[in-house]
């Protein structure tokens, strides 16, 4: 009897077209998109120029691909994580789980993300489209989290939720250019970060003193 919890088999193509995806993504990041040609992009996976086509119709297509793949795999990961993450967790820990999640699809990803921050300029418009129709997708995430918290009295409510939101998402994608983690674990960050945004860089100031009245 077949196991209903088995993940279906994946064909030859889909083995290739991943293949083919993970090459492009690497070369894109390593060279940059217009420096890398189909045939290098093919020599790397192991097939002809003409067979690459058979995946992926021009190296446009390919880079919608990266590019779409690197932010649905952000997308996933932060939507997983906060769907798991107990009713009654504190913004903190809500923050911490998320920024966790980013760091985590962002080592796994790390080629199809940098190649898609380094490659967006070169989207055609249908394809630039979708792709920022996905990335507003993953912010409202963020934007919800920080919503939440607001409604919540978590955090102040004169904060600007968008503000707030594209600066810790271009924080943490820099991290793809300084972050060691076999030097600094993601928890240890992530545990970092989540204190920065809920607490600052500020002391904790000592309750002051009641004023006598004479």
């Amino acid at each position: 009897m077949a196991d209903a919890n088995r993940a279906p088999a994946r064909s030859k193509r889909d083995i290739s077209s991943e293949r083919v995806l993970g090459v492009a993504a690497h070369l894109f990041r390593e060279h940059g998109y217009d420096a890398t040609s189909v045939r290098q992009i093919a020599e790397a996976a192991d097939m002809k120029a003409g067979s690459l086509y058979y995946h992926y119709a021009s190296k446009e297509v390919l880079l919608e691909a990266v590019m779409n793949r690197a932010i649905s795999a952000l997308t996933e990961s932060v939507r997983t994580v906060l769907s798991q993450v107990d009713a009654s967790a504190s913004f903190q820990q809500r923050i911490e789980a998320a920024i966790m999640a980013h760091l985590t699809a962002l080592q796994k990803y790390g080629d199809y993300i940098i190649a898609s921050r380094q490659s967006v300029a070169a989207l055609p418009p249908k394809g630039r489209a979708e792709h920022q129709r996905l990335r507003r997708e993953y912010s409202h995430l963020w934007r919800r989290l920080f919503e939440k918290a607001k409604a919540a009295g978590e955090i102040r409510d004169d904060i600007d939720v968008v503000a707030i939101e594209m600066f810790i998402l271009g924080a943490l994608n820099w991290t793809s250019e300084w972050l060691d983690p076999k030097k600094k674990p993601q928890t240890y960050l992530s545990a970092v970060l989540a204190q920065f945004v809920t607490s600052g860089l500020q002391p904790s100031m000592p309750a002051r003193a009641t004023r006598r009245t004479i």
